[in-house]
């Protein structure tokens, strides 16, 4: 293989991200999680892995560590694997540091009413709220009121966005063409 390919996905809740992440954990990427992070100190202090709490920490780690300390540390972690996706990059400055680190990113997104339906069906314990609480929280996440978090801002950065309104199928050939464009090379092929 020629060089590193390194991705960064970039989206909102329930565009279909995990689903892109099996999709290049099965052709060989090895698949990380900025928000994995969090996981691991809200266990460390007991606290609930709910999306709220979980933001709640995140912004307090990124206020006392810097904005980009998810990334640093996940990077670090990963230093040695040729094939990376990041997944749950939720800020401007996160992105400045993978992106000197030679990440590309793509963004999947999707009408809310189908994001709102997809969490539904995914049926995680802290995707049963109602369709108002899923419009304050995506709001929340977008715009940067969460102050570790501007999903806008990140996507604005993206080499390529995927609207994912269609089928796996389609989600699947944009997502062949994205690497294909992006590293010269088929990307199933290590």
């Amino acid at each position: 293989m020629v060089g590193r390919q390194l991705v960064g996905l970039i989206g909102t809740n329930g565009a279909g991200k995990s689903h892109v992440c099996r999709l290049l954990q099965e052709t060989g990427f090895v698949v990380v999680s900025l928000s994995d992070q969090v996981r691991l100190e809200a266990n460390r202090r007991g606290w609930p892995l709910r999306r709220d709490s979980l933001t709640q920490l995140a912004n307090e780690m990124k206020a006392t560590r810097g904005q980009d300390c998810l990334a640093k540390d996940i990077f670090d972690e990963v230093k040695s694997q040729d094939r990376v996706v990041f997944d749950s990059i939720r800020n401007e400055s996160e992105i400045l540091f993978l992106n000197h680190n030679g990440v590309v990113f793509l963004g999947i997104d999707a009408p809310i009413e189908l994001r709102f339906h997809r969490i539904q069906q995914r049926n995680r314990v802290d995707d049963q709220i109602d369709f108002t609480t899923f419009v304050q929280q995506d709001c929340r996440e977008r715009d940067g009121s969460s102050s570790g978090q501007n999903i806008t801002v990140a996507l604005s950065h993206c080499e390529t966005i995927i609207y994912n309104d269609g089928t796996q199928d389609e989600l699947n050939q944009h997502v062949r063409q994205f690497l294909e464009q992006q590293f010269s090379q088929h990307p199933w092929r290590a």
